[in-house]
């Protein structure tokens, strides 16, 4: 049988979202990597193994049941469409439409016209919306500028929706205006306002606040009213906070935050352009949060403070089992490993911040 690889690429330009995950799991346009080449594999009848980091092994092994890190030679699955988050939210709309003729031939039989009611604003042909998916009457769905993609089992309610953007499986979008760009995975929450950005699954997003340019991981929580900046005063290029003591000049004229997993955001929150928030944080008190937040912290307006791993493995079982979901063994390993490897990082940060 023949074989097809798919390796990561670069994941340290994509931290803090490939801190958890692999850079052929983070999403874009319609799917990820991962799933393109799953169906590639599938059409051709070919198997699939994947190439990772070590500490990522076991858990795509949990995930997924592919085989993992063998040493073996086959033909190189495509990945990534740029080597940085920011050319990727920059091109995020145009790579939704790249998608939709694909995603018309794989699922053309799953599809329904748009019901009564619904505002349609250009082709109603250039909207999808799957059988068993629903839109209120009174909701907008301009496709003037680009398709809309709104898969099974989403709900949109007294929302504007400007294509192109892509709406996962199972999505609740309630009070929304999603602006050209926005590109969510399943289960995501979605209310107030999102433009240009990409949430990996299971994001909670139900109130008002802004989101624009910003990649969020799973289980990301939006307290009311957060709101990213994605473009400076002086309508500058953006530097990227890789970390303490790393700017990195990206060129962008537009960028927000990059999430990674399980990080909760407090209601009023402002979050700065070019922001690196890492996973398991605990953001709140109202005012502009730092640029860089690593991993495992709390961080208010007057201090930050160690988020003790086991109350942090508390609160991501917690926030799981709403959704009558558990965290597997190797996912909790996994952060378990992340914990201990941000450990200089998280204490340097804290003692930075012991007296703000």
């Amino acid at each position: 049988m023949d074989i097809l690889i798919l390796k990561e690429q670069n994941p340290e330009a994509f931290f803090p979202l490939t801190h958890t995950r692999a850079t052929f799991e983070l999403r874009y346009g319609a799917w990820c990597p991962l799933d393109r080449a799953i169906m590639e594999a599938q059409k051709t009848k070919r198997r699939l193994v994947l190439q990772c980091r070590d500490e990522l092994a076991s858990y795509l092994r949990a995930k997924t049941g592919l085989p993992v890190n063998e040493d073996i030679d086959g033909e190189i699955c495509k990945g990534l469409p740029a080597s940085t988050p920011w050319e990727i939210l920059e091109n995020s709309a145009a790579l939704i439409t790249d998608d939709w003729e694909e995603w018309n031939q794989a699922f053309a039989t799953s599809r329904r016209a748009v019901p009564r009611g619904v505002h349609v604003i250009g082709r109603r042909g250039d909207i999808y919306l799957a059988s068993n998916a629903t839109v209120q009457p009174g909701c907008v769905l301009d496709a003037s500028d680009g398709p809309i993609i709104i898969a099974e089992g989403a709900q949109v309610k007294f929302s504007q929706i400007q294509g192109p953007v892509f709406i996962g499986a199972h999505c609740r979008i309630d009070g929304a205006r999603l602006r050209p760009g926005t590109s969510l995975g399943p289960h995501c929450k979605v209310g107030g306002e999102m433009a240009s950005s990409i949430f990996q699954s299971r994001v909670n997003k139900a109130h008002d606040g802004f989101v624009g340019h910003s990649w969020a991981g799973r289980w990301v929580n939006f307290g009311a009213m957060s709101t990213t900046s994605n473009l400076k005063n002086t309508y500058g290029k953006i530097r990227y906070q890789r970390d303490e003591d790393t700017l990195v000049e990206t060129g962008a004229q537009f960028l927000g935050s990059l999430i990674g997993d399980h990080t909760k955001i407090g209601i009023g929150q402002l979050l700065a352009t070019g922001s690196n928030l890492g996973v398991g944080c605990n953001i709140y008190g109202g005012s502009m949060a730092p640029k860089y937040i690593p991993s495992f912290c709390w961080m208010g307006p007057d201090k930050a403070a160690e988020h003790h791993l086991e109350k942090c493995l508390d609160t991501v079982r917690a926030t799981l089992a709403r959704r009558n979901a558990k965290l597997r063994p190797a996912s909790a390993e996994l952060l378990r490993h992340l914990f201990h490897c941000t450990a200089s990082a998280r204490a340097h940060f804290i003692d930075q911040h012991a007296t703000v």
